[in-house]
């Protein structure tokens, strides 16, 4: 008879096979908050490029009476590059609204204000520009008081009213984000 083979015993293969289930478990969570973390970032990477083009349309329509004015000369190539801009713009700008307005109704309410706020002054001031003669000379460029005015308040309030789609404040309920906007009057009421 030869040796008994030895078995190792029972508690040994049941702590091998727990500790090679937490090992296992602990990469697979690991993963798992790993991709999450990923995705987080990268949904907030895209938000936060998609709420800087809407400020840059913000800021675009603030400037555009000034491109109309500050032409050089009223010939149909000058003329179709300004259409050109404005009808641009005009498409960025439903395109930056209909984005917000899917990513936050609040944010898209404030959106609208402040579009609301400037559009009288813009309006104006592209009625204006068009009506004035082209610019001819250098000195001709410093506009005096033509233009929209000081339109920074527009542009600060949807800066402000953005640090709220980031970190942990993203997840503030509407309805409480809403009553905060006017209180902070982001947002009329």
């Amino acid at each position: 008879m030869g040796p008994a083979p030895f078995t190792a015993p029972e508690t040994a293969s049941t702590s091998v096979i727990t500790i090679l289930a937490l090992v296992l478990g602990s990469s697979v969570v690991a993963g798992a908050l790993g991709h999450i973390l990923t995705g987080l970032r990268a949904g907030a990477t895209v938000r936060r490029d998609r709420y800087a083009a809407a400020v840059k349309v913000l800021v675009a329509r603030i400037e555009y009476p000034y491109r109309i004015r500050r032409r050089t000369s009223d010939d149909p190539e000058v003329l179709s590059t300004l259409a050109i801009t404005g009808h641009d713009l005009q498409e960025t700008l439903a395109e930056s609204r209909a984005w917000i307005a899917t990513e936050s109704t609040v944010l898209s309410e404030v959106f609208d204000n402040c579009l609301t706020n400037l559009d009288a002054a813009f309006k104006q001031a592209c009625s204006d520009a068009w009506n004035a003669t082209p610019v001819t000379a250098a000195a001709e460029m410093n506009l005096g008081g033509f233009g929209v005015g000081n339109q920074q308040h527009i542009v600060t309030t949807m800066e402000r009213a953005l640090g709220y789609r980031f970190g942990l404040r993203r997840l503030i309920p509407a309805f409480v984000l809403r009553r905060l906007f006017r209180r902070l009057q982001l947002l009329r009421a």
